[in-house]
Parts: C-alpha cells; sequence; structure tokens
C-alpha cells in the first residue's frame, strides 16, 4: 500500500534527501519548510504520516506548537515521527507524550532501512486507526438501528436498574444469568446486552435447552464428527464454535444435565470445547444464560452445578413480573399497539390514562408477551381499537378467570352465607397467586401481604 508522508523540515537538502527515499519506496510525498504553510498543505494533501521537525527557523510556530495545534483542530490525525537533530531531550519527550509514534536522530547514524519501516510502520497504524474507526461507526449505527426497532420498554425504577445492568455487563465482557417469570423479556434483555457490547458484529447464537433431549444437547453446543456415533452422517458444527468471538444465549440453563454443564464451565473458563469424536478447539464466546425459575432454588435441588452458579451468581439480572413495573402497561400498550396496527392495517384511538384502574386490575400472569398478544388479537378482530374495546376485552379475561371453574364469580355472588362466599373467594384467590408464584408460599405470601404462618393456616 502507498502511504502519504508529509515532510516538515526546514533543511532543504535533508527534505530532497528524505523525499527520495521515501518515492524510491513507492511512497507518496509532499514537502514544506514553513510552519506558516504547513495546515493548508496538510488540509489538501490529507496525509498518513507527517516527519516532523522540531527546530524550525523563520516559523512562527516551532515543531511541538504545530503538533498540539494539530491535535486540537478538526482534522484526521496522522501518525506523527519526529525529526531529532537540534532537539533537545525534553522536546523529543514532549512530543512523545503528545502521541508520537516515534523519533528519528537527523545525525549520527542514519539507518535508511529503519526509517523506511518506521514511516511504514507509522502508516499502517494510520490505516488500521481509520479501519478501527470505521467499524466503530458502523457498529454503532447497527446498534442504534436495533434498539430503536428492539426498545426495551418501560421507564420504572426496576427497568432503570436493569438498563443500568445490561450497559455495565455488556461493557464488562462478562457471562450474565437472566432470571424472569415467562414472558417478561428474557430475550429481549439478551439481545440488549449483545448490543451494548464490543463483539457486535460478531456471533449471536441463541438456543433454548428444554427443546432438546440430553443425548442431543452435547452434539448441539460442541458439534460432532462425521461417524463419530450412530445417525452422525455429516460433520456438525456446534453452538459454541458457531458463536466463537461473540455471544451465546442459552435458555432454560436448568434443562440441561449437569454433566453437560460442567462441559459448559470449561468452556468457559479454559475458552476449549471438544467436539463429540473430535479434537478439542479453542472458542472465545461469553455466556448468556436464563431460567424462569429462582436461580438458588436451582442450585438447591440440583439442577444447577455449585461450581457454574459462583461462576454467574454475581452477575444477575431479575426481570420482575409487569404487575410490579407501575406505569410500564401504559408504554408497552401504545408499543405493540403501534408495532402491531402496521403489520395488520388497523387503526386505534386509545388515551390508556383514563382506564388504568382497569389496565391494573388485571394480573398480567403472561406479562410482557401477554400483552403483546392481547393489543395484537384486538387488531385483528377489530378494525378500530378504542377504549372501549380495549376494557371490553380486559373484562373477559377477569371474567374468563372466575368462569374457568365452578366457582365462577356469579355464583359466588349469590352465595346467601357470607363467611361460606369469602372462604371459597380465599380458596380461588390463594391457589391464583400460588400458581402465579410457582408456588413458592414465601413469595407468594409476601406479594398477598400476610405472614408466612397465617398462610400456611389458610392453606390448612
Amino acid at each position: 500500500m502507498n502511504y502519504k508522508v508529509f515532510i516538515l523540515e526546514d533543511n532543504q537538502k535533508l527534505a530532497n534527501y528524505y523525499t527520495r527515499l521515501l518515492e524510491d519506496n513507492q511512497f507518496e510525498v509532499e514537502h514544506v519548510s514553513k510552519g506558516d504553510s504547513f495546515f493548508k498543505k496538510y488540509e489538501e494533501f490529507k496525509p498518513d504520516v507527517i516527519l516532523l521537525d522540531v527546530r524550525l527557523k523563520n516559523s512562527q510556530l516551532n515543531g511541538i506548537q504545530i503538533f498540539q495545534k494539530l491535535l486540537n483542530s478538526s482534522q484526521p490525525m496522522a501518525k506523527v515521527i519526529v525529526l531529532s537533530g537540534e532537539a533537545t531531550r525534553s522536546e523529543v519527550a514532549k512530543a512523545m507524550k503528545l502521541g508520537a509514534h516515534t523519533f528519528i536522530e537527523k545525525t549520527g547514524d542514519f539507518n535508511v532501512e529503519k526509517f523506511i519501516a518506521d514511516v511504514r510502520t507509522a502508516g499502517q497504524l494510520k490505516k488500521q486507526s481509520e479501519q478501527a474507526k470505521e467499524l466503530k461507526k458502523e457498529r454503532d449505527e447497527l446498534r442504534n438501528a436495533f434498539l430503536e426497532q428492539n426498545p426495551f420498554i418501560g421507564e420504572s425504577e426496576a427497568v432503570q436498574k436493569i438498563r443500568k445492568y445490561i450497559k455495565r455487563f455488556a461493557e464488562a465482557n462478562v457471562d450474565v444469568m437472566i432470571m424472569g417469570d415467562t414472558g417478561t423479556g428474557k430475550e429481549v434483555v439478551a439481545n440488549h446486552i449483545y448490543w451494548h457490547s464490543s463483539r457486535v458484529g460478531k456471533p449471536f447464537v441463541k438456543i433454548n435447552a428444554s427443546g432438546l433431549s440430553d443425548s442431543l444437547v452435547d452434539s448441539e453446543l460442541f458439534g460432532h464428527k462425521k461417524g463419530s456415533f450412530t445417525g452422525a452422517h455429516y460433520n456438525k458444527k456446534g453452538c459454541f464454535e458457531q458463536a466463537d468471538g461473540g455471544y451465546l444465549f442459552l435458555d432454560e440453563i436448568g434443562s440441561i444435565s449437569t454433566q453437560n454443564q460442567a462441559k459448559i464451565l470449561r468452556a468457559v473458563e479454559n475458552k476449549e470445547i471438544r467436539v463429540i469424536g473430535g479434537k478439542t478447539k479453542n472458542v472465545d464466546v461469553k455466556l448468556i444464560f436464563a431460567s424462569n425459575k429462582n436461580l438458588q432454588k436451582l442450585v438447591q435441588d440440583n439442577e444447577i452445578r455449585k461450581d457454574l452458579y459462583y461462576r454467574i451468581a454475581r452477575n444477575v439480572i431479575h426481570l420482575p413480573p409487569l404487575y410490579k413495573r407501575d406505569d410500564d402497561i401504559i408504554l408497552l400498550m401504545e408499543y405493540f399497539f403501534n408495532k402491531h396496527s402496521r403489520v395488520h392495517q388497523s387503526n386505534f384511538d386509545i388515551d390508556l390514562n383514563k382506564i388504568k384502574d382497569t389496565l391494573f386490575a388485571y394480573p398480567w400472569p403472561g406479562n410482557v408477551r401477554e400483552v403483546s398478544s392481547f393489543c395484537e388479537n384486538l387488531l385483528i378482530h377489530y378494525s378500530m381499537v378504542d377504549n372501549d374495546k380495549i376494557v371490553e376485552g380486559i373484562n373477559n379475561k377477569l371474567s374468563g378467570k372466575f368462569q374457568e371453574s365452578k366457582d365462577s364469580l356469579f355464583k359466588l355472588l349469590r352465595i346467601p352465607n357470607l363467611s361460606e362466599a369469602v372462604e371459597k373467594f380465599e380458596k380461588k384467590y390463594i391457589n391464583y397467586h400460588l400458581n402465579l408464584h410457582d408456588n413458592n408460599i414465601t413469595r407468594t405470601a409476601k406479594e398477598i401481604g400476610i405472614e408466612r404462618t397465617t398462610f400456611y393456616r389458610k392453606m390448612k
């Protein structure tokens, strides 16, 4: 590659000598002898490398001052090589501190090969710097486009805290565990971790472990060689190898056997995998795990290895159920009505703040996913959706919850004995919230606001 070299040197003989050497080695060269004409020529020539004389005669600015002014300008920065002749050690040191690539002695043992090598290396570094900036620009554009099309909706305190964790863990380049009920947005958070990381542009592989049999997990994660087992008719690249350099999102980690979890841990810690029937391979993969179960409970039930737990326990993101996210339900509904209306070519005219009480009356056990489906179904069934249609849909959901069993709301209201009606309602209420919290008694008691001992007594 031909690099452009700009020489600022007041000694014409030396400048001619440098020019001849550089042109003989296919460099493109420009020269000025005074600092006064440097900046105009620099802007026109756009060099990759500057050969900068520190001491300049008959110039208002010396080489160091020109270097400083160039750094403060908006011009793309070339790599600077200091030409040291009469310059003092402190002047050379100051230039190096400003970011000069190296310095070349004008006098003494001038080595032509080293001179050419230094200039070529500086040119290569300049081009690499430009490429890195261009890649960063492309990554930023891709990231902004993704985040605009796939936002993490919500302004509640819980969501703001999650956003901070996403950015922190992504920048720290660490493995992450995402915990949350079904439909809370674990994959959305995984996507945002990837897009906030420095690995954007590298692979992002996703796999749901709950859909794999234990016999297939090994092959899916680590790959296999043709003929390594019955049915292995071709070489298969596993998820770890596919995700090399990027991220692997492993949903429902508790579905994977502890034996295969040990292999995952080895891949994370030692950056190596063993292909079934093949050799050990080096991989560089960051893991995002996810589960809808409590992490500590997974360890207690021997569904997660303790050593894997200790590896990821500090990097956990907890996604709250939707009913704990304050007014986020309004923002989510507005977003999904906008999104789905474009697909189904339907219209809506809503003011969700006027029906807040109705929105909050329903607990949305399916969380964000249920809100999305609810909005889409309304837009499919009606050409125009308004507040009344939303209220009707939610009331149907609420009444449907009672109609699922023989103790419908209507029948409860018709019971003449108050204590009997209260008892039947309490049973329904307790069962509903137990199901909502995966039969976790401690969490359920805390959520409905009664002591655990009282809750046990009511269950009996």
